[in-house]
């Protein structure tokens, strides 16, 4: 009994090799080591073989300015962390109502006139901006945009990097920029609709 099931599955397994077979073109019928010449490397196919041809990696010589700049905080981000006074932060309130509507209207006067009402980085004030302002909204969403991350970035902000963001450590407290953090998470509502729970 044991036998035949074991024959069965290894019929089945033939029948879906044969059915790959045909529909990726190839020869059904095994040929001999001798009747074919080995297939020819592809570059650039094959991961396993030294034929390949190396990927085209990012350089920072031909990149332009300001996408060097985007990217210099997310590596500085990757490679060494956030400073230590920014480690293992996190927020201590809750995404509720309250905490979410202050950050909003506290979004609308510091942050908003650059990275734009609904984070998508069309504020006025940011159009003339190089290089131009954060999308937020789809940033928040990154895996990267941990509590840490973002309140060193809104505290510090982006001199070191070569942007025109202003460091806020000196314009709002802590709580006010993690409440800035819980509006942006919520996703950018209407303030008046924010203060709803």
């Amino acid at each position: 009994m044991q036998r035949a099931h074991t024959a069965s599955i290894f019929a089945g397994l033939a029948r879906a090799a044969m059915l790959c077979a045909l529909v990726l073109g190839l020869p059904v019928s095994p040929a001999r080591a001798t009747d074919q010449e080995p297939p020819e490397m592809v570059p650039g196919m094959d991961l396993w073989t030294h034929q390949r041809e190396a990927a085209p990696y990012w350089q920072s010589q031909s990149t332009a300015p300001d996408v060097l700049s985007r990217a210099e905080r997310h590596r500085a981000f990757m490679e060494g962390g956030v400073p230590v006074e920014y480690r293992d932060r996190k927020s201590p309130y809750p995404a509720a109502g309250q905490v979410i509507a202050e950050g909003g209207r506290l979004y609308a006067a510091h942050c908003a006139s650059c990275h734009g009402a609904k984070g998508l980085g069309d504020g006025d004030a940011g159009r003339d901006l190089t290089p131009s302002p954060a999308l937020l909204k789809y940033m928040i969403a990154r895996p990267r945009a941990v509590d840490e991350y973002l309140l060193w970035t809104i505290s510090e902000g982006g001199v070191r990097f070569g942007t025109a963001m202003p460091a806020y450590k000196d314009v709002l407290g802590e709580p006010e920029i993690w409440r800035i953090i819980a509006y942006m998470r919520a996703g950018f509502p209407a303030v008046a609709e924010s203060g709803q729970d």
